[in-house]
């Protein structure tokens, strides 16, 4: 079997490159596609010295930097790409890759990560992260994203079979797609984790510095609250919230996994407010024994069993934060539940799902 994988952009390690990474690990024969690949960013990880395949979008000067920008040329680039010589194309997805070209001979699974958010759920975020707001420009720049909902529904057609990362993004296919897809949670390496079994007195937050991930509103609450807060992530949104942070908050940016880890094993509780799709982060943290207190929708509520492995609150502002903070300090929350928890999201559980799926579906 002669499989092409295909990737969107290999510019950052994050968690669709952690998903990449352990399925190259189960096909380490795959030859690897991406519409971009930045190597310098991926030292140090298990995606350094990959050949990678790439488009016409690696001769725009600065493409790295400027990649996001570039979304309206995605789809173009992506449907150029030359897979033709497969057998099995598989394509992980959060932006354009499931759009890529196959022909009736192939088999084309798409694992998704999200339908593109910047066009659907995420429009506003895209187009103020890119200054695109403005009157004229920012008609314009609806039209294309609009322009780019009827290319993502339309090219979600090609793949013969589609995997979704939790059941919130299944549904998310569901609405915009109008197709079905089965559930395999991606792998999250749990067994890195050392609980300790005497918690700090401070509380959480790993991310990436980015507007829906609401970094600002968890900031208020701890303002108000007074409460300890590790910050641990960079992004564009960095010198706002360090203007914003009282002393009580500590931002130390990017970390390496055996700080973070170290962290989270000590940590009184891990805050969130993004609606993610999934949300490694969270798992990570249940694998620390770290209780999370998170807003009740999209992969959290898969994730966190509230009122016995963390807490879910309702409304996505600092206040209620601040409410739900206040009540994990009048609860217990059992540590060894949290890890058991975790459990559920192994990469050994994703190796067997996903391989079964992959064998019925290339069966000839």
């Amino acid at each position: 079997m002669k499989l092409a994988i295909i990737h969107e952009w290999l510019n950052i390690y994050g968690g669709s490159e952690r998903l990449l990474a352990e399925i190259l690990g189960l096909y380490p024969q795959a030859d690897l596609h991406a519409l971009i690949h930045n190597r310098q960013n991926l030292v140090g990880t298990p995606l350094e010295g990959r050949i990678v395949k790439t488009s016409f979008l690696r001769n725009i000067p600065r493409v790295e930097h400027l990649y996001r920008g570039l979304l309206p040329l995605m789809p173009f680039a992506i449907e150029r790409m030359d897979v033709h010589k497969y057998d099995v194309v598989l394509s992980i997805s959060h932006a354009v890759a499931h759009g890529i070209k196959t022909n009736k001979d192939q088999i084309h699974v798409s694992y998704v990560c999200t339908p593109m958010r910047y066009a659907w759920h995420l429009q506003d975020d895209y187009l103020h992260l890119h200054h695109l707001d403005k009157p004229l420009i920012g008609a314009a720049a609806r039209l294309t994203l609009s322009l780019l909902r009827h290319w993502d529904r339309e090219s979600a057609s090609r793949a013969d079979h589609l995997l979704a990362i939790s059941n919130w993004t299944a549904e998310k296919i569901k609405q915009a797609w109008g197709r079905e897809s089965h559930v395999i949670y991606p792998p999250v390496n749990v067994d890195r984790f050392s609980p300790a079994n005497d918690r700090g007195d401070f509380y959480i937050y790993v991310s990436r510095l980015v507007p829906y991930k609401m970094t600002a509103e968890i900031v208020r609450a701890f303002n108000e609250l007074k409460l300890p807060l590790i910050i641990i992530g960079d992004g564009p949104e960095m010198p706002h919230l360090q203007k914003l942070a009282n002393a009580n908050i500590k931002l130390l940016g990017h970390q390496p996994d055996e700080v973070v880890a170290d962290l989270l094993n000590h940590a009184k509780a891990f805050v969130y407010m993004a609606v993610e799709d999934f949300g490694i982060a969270m798992v990570e943290a249940q694998a620390a024994g770290c209780p999370v207190i998170a807003y009740g929708k999209g992969g959290a509520v898969e994730i966190v069993r509230d009122g016995e492995t963390g807490l879910l609150f309702q409304d996505q502002t600092s206040r209620s934060l601040s409410e739900a903070v206040l009540r994990f300090q009048t609860i217990k929350i059992n540590s060894k539940a949290a890890q058991k928890n975790a459990a559920r999201f192994s990469s050994k559980r994703f190796q067997e799902e996903f391989l079964a799926f992959m064998k019925v579906v290339t069966r000839r």
